[in-house]
């Protein structure tokens, strides 16, 4: 069993039971999955060395190591929902504006960086595509990395930027990049910006927005800029709220 394979494996994707999605919630799961893991097709250089990322095809980026590869040891981090492994092999990704971010060797990833509210909604993103960008974005903030250097060391909205542009350049069809960086946006942290902070709106409320933003998606196939945007302009709507409607 290679490294790889085996982090495939680790986690098997999970729901929990007291979540039961409405009608039009499972229509939307279903538009999610349609979007992205059902049609997703990857590149013949999955890794996307010389790729644009950008969907506007502003700059060229790429990621500048090869295949990444992890530990085979399956790592429980309390209060997480998903299996962790260590990158085996270090990762280095230039961005379109020319910024260079890193990945040790080390570097723990659950290959997801989904926050579980949304999970529902978009599925369990745990393809092997999704291992580059999400182990990058793990090392600059997810959980169990607290002690790399680059550890929040750039903003949470250049960090949310950074993890669209990795899957562009993954191979991840723009629709379903889209997807998966507004999820982060909406459920991931905002470690220099508690004014924004969107830790104490309820977790129905997120879902909520989450389907409203997957609507604005399919329907106006915004840019990147046009997503953060529109998603800006409804916080103070989502600051307000202290309960589920």
């Amino acid at each position: 069993m290679t490294p790889s394979f085996a982090f495939r494996q680790l986690a098997p994707g999970r729901r929990h039971s007291s979540l039961i999605l409405s009608r039009r919630a499972r229509r939307l799961t279903s538009l999610a999955i349609l979007i992205g893991l059902g049609v997703l097709v990857l590149t013949a250089d999955p890794f996307g060395a010389g790729q644009a990322c950008s969907d506007a095809t502003v700059g060229r980026c790429s990621f500048m190591s090869t295949t990444p590869k992890v530990g085979a040891e399956a790592i429980r981090i309390p209060g997480k929902p998903h299996v962790y492994a260590r990158l085996a092999t270090p990762l280095s990704f230039t961005d379109p504006a020319g910024a260079v971010w890193t990945a040790p060797r080390g570097t723990l990833t659950d290959g997801a960086s989904i926050p579980p509210v949304f999970v529902p909604l978009i599925g369990e993103p745990r393809r092997a595509e999704f291992l580059s960008p999400a182990a990058l974005h793990d090392a600059y903030c997810g959980a169990g990395n607290e002690d790399l250097p680059q550890f929040r060391t750039r903003s949470w909205e250049e960090t949310h930027r950074m993890f669209f542009h990795g899957l562009l350049a993954a191979g991840v069809p723009p629709a379903k990049a889209k997807v998966m960086f507004a999820a982060v946006y909406l459920g991931g942290p905002r470690w220099d910006d508690p004014a924004r902070s969107l830790d104490t709106v309820p977790d129905a409320v997120l879902r909520r927005e989450m389907e409203a933003c997957l609507r604005f998606i399919e329907e106006d196939r915004p840019s990147l800029a046009e997503i953060e945007a529109w998603m800006r302009r409804r916080e103070p709507t989502l600051l307000s709220a202290t309960s589920a409607p």
